[in-house]
């Protein structure tokens, strides 16, 4: 079975008007997870409905704690069995069952735990989403003058067609279930931003590779990118995360043990 856990931040409009990133029909081995964080009446009708299962509780939390909470829900609620996957996907994305599948049957037939794809700002796949980057460092804010952002992207055309990459958006990350439960999820002491270079980073230091990249595999990304604006709370996060991620790197987790995987 596939987990797709979706957290909603007001996003109900735009999950109705995309029938859940383009999931709500294609329930068969896929199980959608909505935790909507400002409830709505909206929504939550729309899911009941649907069949689609549906929770506001513990509204308010942070991006990890939201999807550790239905981690957790998953569990106690219809429990996960071998080969069961938990994806991560932001109420911004879009993506078509097929893609989905084929990332999951990839992943597995690769024999690697946490994968993602090829993220685009379009639908018709022009513009390429910077959902794949290195690892930031200490020189990550003497780059930004460079690639106007503290951590770096990949160049996509320059990667191999399959490929490990450092770390992935959590926009769109796939986890075997149980790797996900071995890096007891999301770090959720980060309340927004960097969680998710933090449980990249944590996996690679476990398996001794970074995230399985397949640029084949295409959804659309229609990012807000709120914190760029240097005067809101979203850029206040980002900072404080970047440099709780940094201590972490270098003074709390240890090194990786190559050839894990």
């Amino acid at each position: 079975m596939i987990h797709v856990a979706i957290i909603s931040h007001g996003h109900e409009d735009l999950l109705i008007s995309s029938q859940l990133g383009g999931l709500l029909d294609a329930q068969d081995d896929l199980h959608l997870w909505i935790k909507d964080n400002q409830p709505s009446a909206k929504l939550k009708a729309y899911c009941l409905q649907h069949g689609i299962s549906y929770t506001n509780a513990s509204p308010g939390l942070g991006f990890g704690a939201n999807n550790n909470f239905l981690f957790r829900q998953i569990q106690n609620s219809v429990g996960l069995k071998a080969k069961d996957v938990f994806v991560v996907m932001n109420p911004d994305i879009a993506i078509e069952p097929a893609v989905l599948r084929q990332l999951v049957h990839d992943m597995q037939r690769d024999a690697f735990p946490l994968a993602t794809l090829n993220l685009y700002k379009d639908h018709e796949f022009t513009t390429p989403d910077a959902n794949v980057r290195l690892f930031p460092d200490w020189l990550s804010p003497l780059r930004m003058a460079i690639v106007k952002s503290l951590t770096q992207p990949y160049d996509k055309n320059r990667l191999p067609a399959t490929t490990h990459i450092d770390w992935a958006s959590g926009a769109f990350l796939a986890f075997d279930a149980a790797h996900y439960e071995q890096l007891q999820g999301f770090d959720d002491r980060y309340f927004m931003y960097f969680e998710d270079v933090d449980i990249c980073y944590r996996s690679y230091l476990k398996l001794g590779k970074g995230v399985r990249y397949y640029p084949h595999l295409k959804a659309v990304h229609f990012a807000a990118h709120k914190n760029r604006s240097v005067l809101s709370p979203h850029a206040n996060w980002f900072i404080r995360s970047f440099l709780k991620f940094l201590s972490r790197k270098y003074f709390v987790y240890s090194r990786p043990v190559p050839g894990s995987y």
